[in-house]
Formats: structure tokens, C-alpha cells, sequence
């Protein structure tokens, strides 16, 4: 817990700025992409996020966008409880590697300890056999809504057949009133249903 965890949550391959001939303009290209991707990108998924080429070994132009170290443990913010906050079974290239997966490159995601050395496969098996272990299937109908407190409860899906309709919508925590703004456009929650909806489903 203390190495805390960080989460890669895309990949661009920019492979193309190694055919600049000059090493000076090949490092200027990269780092003028690194930072107006990341001014592109951090906001639209509001999240703290840090453009990294070649985290994850493979590729040297492969420019990934990865969370900042965050600890997997967390307290309620009613109870006060210690709890896990940290999906990273979900998030394992490892793990996910070995399932049935239709996510293009571009949306596969990773974990890797704070200092972005990687997370041993035993460590991601046991979370993710432990997680397993205590799921409880709910098989919904047309209609049907859940609400789940994403504090207490970890959440999936099973692979099925048919269209997918993705919605997210952010709700503040506590009951408090929601942020002032544009209620139109802008919002995080529409950027992720159009790229979750048209892109990665």
C-alpha cells in the first residue's frame, strides 16, 4: 500500500516521430505533442493525469496517459471506514491479456506501482481471485436501474450479446448541491458517452 498504485488509462503510438531525421527537432516534436495532448486530454476525462512515453517498455513513442500515484486504500466519506478504492484488476494489462478482450490499443489501460515499476502478476491474480470470489450476479431487464455506492461496492459486466449503450453521469459526493456551470456542453460525462459509445464499444 505504501508504493501506492498508477493507472495507464490510454495509449497513442506516435511511432512516426522516429523517421525525423534531426535528433534536436525529434525530441522538440515530443515533447510539443506530450504537452498539447495532454492539455487535450487531461480535461475532458477530469481526472490528474501525467503524459509518459514508454511506461509500460514496449514502445518508446507509445505516449501514455497515466494517474498520479494514488493509494488503493481510501475511507468512506460517511462511515469512516478503511476500504479498497483501486480496480486495478481491471486495469491490468496482464490480466487482461488473458481474457476475452475487443478494446483497441488505444483503449487498453495498465497498473503499475507509484514509481511506475510494475505490479507483479501474483499481486493482480490475488486482488482479481478475491474479487471474483465475492461477486454477485444481477440480471437486469429492460428497464431496470442500479445504484451502487462506488465506495463499498466494486462493478462489472460479463461479456453478452448485442449493442451497448454506455451512460455515465457524475454525481457530487455527501448530498452536495451540484457545481455551478454549463449544464449543456463541456461536460465530462457527455466527452466519455461519445467516446466510450462511438469509439471502444
Amino acid at each position: 500500500y505504501e508504493s501506492k498504485v498508477r493507472i495507464s488509462v490510454s495509449n497513442l503510438d506516435l511511432n512516426f516521430i522516429d523517421a525525423i531525421p534531426i535528433d534536436g527537432l525529434k525530441e522538440s516534436v515530443k515533447g510539443g505533442l506530450q504537452e498539447m495532448i495532454l492539455n487535450v486530454v487531461a480535461p475532458k476525462f477530469q481526472m490528474d493525469l501525467e503524459m509518459i512515453y514508454g511506461a509500460d517498455g514496449s514502445n518508446p513513442y507509445r505516449l501514455q496517459a497515466i494517474e498520479h500515484a494514488q493509494s488503493p486504500i481510501n475511507k468512506h466519506p460517511v462511515t469512516g471506514q478503511p476500504v479498497w478504492f483501486c480496480n486495478m484488476h481491471n486495469h491490468s494489462r496482464y490480466l487482461r491479456d488473458r481474457r476475452p478482450c475487443t478494446v483497441p490499443e488505444v483503449g487498453m489501460t495498465d497498473v503499475y506501482r507509484g514509481d511506475l515499476s510494475h505490479i507483479e502478476p501474483e499481486d493482480v491474480e490475488h486482488v482479481n481471485e478475491v474479487c471474483e470470489r465475492n461477486m454477485v450476479s444481477v440480471m437486469m431487464q429492460t428497464g431496470d436501474v442500479v445504484l451502487l455506492d462506488n465506495y463499498r461496492v466494486l462493478h462489472g459486466r460479463k461479456i453478452f450479446q448485442g449493442e451497448r449503450n454506455h451512460a455515465v453521469t457524475w454525481f457530487e459526493s455527501c448530498g452536495e448541491p451540484l457545481s455551478q456551470g454549463d449544464s449543456q456542453t463541456g461536460k465530462p460525462d457527455d466527452f466519455m458517452n461519445t467516446l466510450i459509445n462511438k469509439t471502444l464499444v
